[in-house]
């Protein structure tokens, strides 16, 4: 866990710190020699004057109104949030297991609360109106708090074994999900040299891609890798930026003028205002995802998108056997290859208006098969092998909103 603290997370101290200043003022107005005059009323050194060890009244008063706006207990402003990939969906299980109990212990927190607040308003009203006469009814009720207090900071029994298990189980889940990052020693920067191509290569290649964005600002790349593209539409003026995980990748395109930030693609994405995008692009990037990561993020991206905005993902083809030999199997991040039929039908069913394919990347000549004689049958059955085994080894998915 991150320890983030809720907005709520230091109400046990106020009320502490709140109850210790009333007990000392109590104890302080026992303690004063209260003068009678010859009606019975008792002089204002019961209560302290500005020269006695006394509370004062007007910090008091403010504690207490700001406990009043802040006792509000709800199971879901507790946090949920996890530094480690895959904590929230422990945090998510662990939430939904115990939410019958936590929600009790709200429920027991809320009532304490709402009973402390109205006996110490009681008492912060008897301290500024001076009063001298003995509280014994304020004193009993805040005893009584005091001790349902105690019996609140205990733990059940049965409950604090059960929260070691808890933490432990979360705690071996995080590590266990720790131990499934991938974390390389080598530079992605080479990575992408050796295996995708050079700069000049990838400029030459997706200049279509730029193409199609002409008029379609400001546009979000998500996972730019060394930020062609960003380059791309900047030529051509339009207002992009890009995020990345990898922030030697974010400081090597910024290096190169380019608007770019370290995030979670997905996140940065949501946190984008309706229909406020013209472009969403996404090159070498959804063959990483999970299933789910991905129905979330084409839904995301539509919302994001304003009327006429372009959601464009570039991913390898898995209509030819040439990319499981040859690019698909290399990178280790690969999760699985998304198929154009099922990446369009995602498209069309979160409501895009128009969505087109284009398959790109062809092998070369010489790795597809040659006719041997020339005649029409043979030639024909090698144009259906050449299709399966050498067919185009990306294709990209262009969705109008």
């Amino acid at each position: 866990m991150d320890g983030t603290q809720s907005p709520d997370s230091d109400q046990p101290d106020r009320l502490h710190e709140l109850e210790s200043l009333l007990r000392q003022a109590i104890q302080d107005g026992r303690a004063g020699v209260a003068t009678h005059d010859g009606n019975g009323h008792g002089s204002l050194e019961r209560w302290g004057t500005p020269s006695a060890p006394a509370l004062e009244v007007a910090a008091l008063r403010q504690e207490l109104e700001t406990l009043r706006r802040r006792a509000n207990f709800d199971v879901s402003r507790i946090p949920g949030t996890s530094e480690m990939p895959g904590g929230e969906a422990a945090h998510r299980l662990i939430a939904k297991l115990v939410r019958r109990q936590t929600q009790g212990t709200l429920d027991q927190v809320h009532d304490l609360a709402t009973q402390a607040i109205v006996v110490l308003d009681g008492v912060v009203a008897a301290l500024e109106h001076h009063l001298t006469d003995s509280h014994g009814d304020l004193d009993r009720q805040l005893d009584e708090i005091l001790y349902r207090l105690a019996r609140f900071e205990r733990p059940s029994e049965g409950v604090e074994p059960d929260l070691v298990h808890l933490r432990q189980r979360v705690e071996q889940l995080e590590a266990a999900e720790a131990s499934r990052r991938f974390r390389p020693w080598y530079r992605n920067q080479d990575f992408e040299d050796r295996f995708r191509g050079s700069r000049e290569e990838m400029l030459d290649r997706y200049r279509d891609i730029a193409e199609r964005l002409d008029g379609c600002q400001p546009v979000l790349d998500v996972g730019f890798g060394r930020g062609e593209l960003l380059e791309l539409l900047a030529a051509r003026g339009v207002a992009a930026r890009g995020v990345e995980i990898d922030p030697a990748l974010v400081d090597e395109a910024r290096a190169r003028g380019c608007d770019v930030a370290v995030g979670d693609g997905l996140a940065t994405l949501a946190s984008c205002d309706d229909a406020s995008l013209g472009g969403v692009i996404l090159i070498q990037v959804v063959e990483h995802l999970t299933p789910q990561r991905l129905l979330e993020l084409v839904a995301v991206a539509f919302d994001k998108l304003r009327v006429g905005g372009k959601l464009i993902m570039e991913t390898v083809n898995p209509e030819s056997l040439y990319v499981f030999a040859h690019s698909f199997f290399i990178d280790p991040t690969h999760e699985r290859p998304v198929h154009p039929a099922y990446l369009e039908f995602l498209c069309q069913q979160v409501g895009f208006g128009a969505v087109e394919i284009d398959r790109r990347s062809w092998p070369a000549d010489d790795e597809r098969l040659a006719p041997v004689n020339g005649e029409p049958a043979a030639t024909a059955n090698l144009d259906k092998l050449n299709q399966l085994l050498f067919g185009p080894g990306d294709y990209a998915v262009i969705a109008t909103r």
